[in-house]
């Protein structure tokens, strides 16, 4: 089985900074070796959200990283990460996230 043209956000909550590591050439940590990356045919990074857009297999396993900087301390709510098939409104998910405590170093 095949959903294509699958669209996951991540809204991020303010004081939280995208780290583009794509214009950076920053390598990944080398303890995520095993996992299952790069499965998007686009990926979106913007001021306040990620979005990957790919076709999801049944069974699949997809790992979707994103690299933050925070600069506000404090406790904050994560809005929830979305994923849904464009042109099918048969698939739709969301998973809510606890709140997020960000401490001082």
């Amino acid at each position: 089985h095949l959903i294509e043209e699958v669209a996951l956000v991540q809204v991020l909550p303010a004081g939280w900074e995208i780290e583009n590591i794509r214009l950076t050439g920053e390598a990944r940590p080398g303890w995520m070796s095993r996992w299952s990356l790069n499965r998007e045919e686009y990926l979106d990074v913007r001021d306040d959200r990620v979005m990957w857009f790919f076709d999801l297999r049944y069974g699949g396993t997809y790992d979707f990283v994103v690299k933050l900087n925070t600069v506000t301390v404090g406790e904050f709510t994560m809005p929830p990460a979305i994923a849904e098939a464009m042109y099918n409104n048969d698939f739709k998910a969301s998973k809510a996230w606890p709140k997020v405590r960000v401490k001082a170093r």
